[in-house]
């Protein structure tokens, strides 16, 4: 039998998944992978638990682990094994991403100092977005300090491009001449994508992922002279709007107290207003896609919350905007994360035994 661990980082702590999959069934790891235990570890910041995470690794003795990371930039187009130069090339992208980077190097690093070293495997979400068209990636935003010109290494990128890429492959498995898919990612910070023929071509999201759907608790695409007016008015420094804008507003400010798109969407009329608003936000930019792509052959649902009564009705308003009368293919991916990443890796794993 052989083992995986998962790593993925989520704020402060990282939770770990690990998996197991028979020998036997290497050649279809989707149905044979099954996820023996899982939990969190602190990983930074007070209480941070470095010791846990190696004595976690020693216990389980994995063939391999794979680690999850936000933000790639152009440097990580592809799922990566580390080797010596994985360093030197996240290094280059700690001015990008200042949260995110340092963490997971030092995470890495550590992970490199365990003896025996498994076999490590980078699964980067930005990754699937490195190839979106100029026009869709680029900011009209000037750099006066540069003759006017955009800001170097400013542009939008996608950041759940693990979903959208199984998203994708799943259309395929069932209809390969699906070609326009509508993917939807339900996560925290939630995401709608146009992929045609396998590429991105349209994200909501953009430069980070406090731009473009509404979240549980991110406010989603806005008026930047809002922040100038907040800063103005409320007389608010940098930090206190950050913590504002990602962690108090979205559904959360609509309905009053914490919600999740899960609660938006229960049976409960307390929250019809804050559901009208989310479902209309995913019509606006579903209905950009669709544009973009020049219809629509399939819409995949995917990530960790559920929202039927929004996909039947999507379908149906798309359906009533074209003119094919034929509803949209409706798939739901009913994977998590961290079970498309077991997966892939254990694909990797065995062709690098080869």
């Amino acid at each position: 039998m052989k083992k995986l661990i998962v790593l993925i980082p989520e704020g402060v702590y990282i939770d770990y998944y690990i998996y197991s999959v028979a020998s036997r069934s290497l050649d279809s790891t989707s149905g044979a992978v099954l996820c023996d235990r899982k939990g969190r570890i602190r990983y930074r910041g007070p209480g941070i638990n470095g010791n846990e995470i190696d004595n976690l690794i020693r216990q389980i003795q994995p063939e391999a682990i794979a680690l999850k990371i936000l933000y790639g930039g152009n440097e990580f187009q592809k799922v990566e094994i580390f080797d010596n130069s994985v360093i030197e090339r996240l290094e280059k992208l700690v001015p990008q991403s200042p949260l995110d980077i340092p963490p997971a190097i030092q995470l890495i690093k550590r992970l490199q100092r365990v003896v025996p070293t498994p076999l490590l495997i980078l699964f980067f979400e930005t990754a699937f977005f490195t190839a979106l068209p100029y026009r869709e990636r680029i900011y009209a935003v000037a750099d006066i300090e540069n003759s006017c010109r955009t800001f170097d290494g400013v542009r939008r990128f996608g950041y759940h491009g693990i979903y959208h890429n199984a998203a994708s492959k799943l259309v395929s498995h069932y209809d390969e001449n699906a070609r326009r898919i509508l993917s939807i990612c339900l996560e925290s910070s939630p995401e709608v994508v146009g992929v045609f023929d396998g590429r991105p071509i349209m994200v909501s999201s953009g430069s980070t992922p406090l731009e473009g759907l509404t979240g549980n608790a991110t406010c989603g695409e806005i008026d930047p002279g809002i922040v100038l007016t907040i800063e103005e008015k409320k007389a608010w420094g940098p930090e206190k709007i950050n913590n504002v804008l990602t962690r108090e507003s979205g559904l959360t400010a609509l309905a009053g107290k914490h919600v999740t798109i899960e609660d938006v969407f229960s049976n409960s009329s307390e929250y019809g207003s804050a559901r009208d608003f989310f479902s209309y936000r995913v019509l606006l930019y579903s209905g950009s896609a669709v544009a973009v792509m020049g219809g629509v052959d399939a819409i995949v649902f995917s990530g960790k919350y559920q929202a039927r009564t929004l996909a039947e009705w999507l379908a149906e308003k798309l359906s009533q905007a074209s003119i094919n009368a034929l509803l949209p293919q409706l798939f739901f991916l009913n994977k998590s994360d961290d079970r498309l990443i077991a997966e892939e890796a254990f694909r990797i794993t065995k062709q690098s035994n080869r």
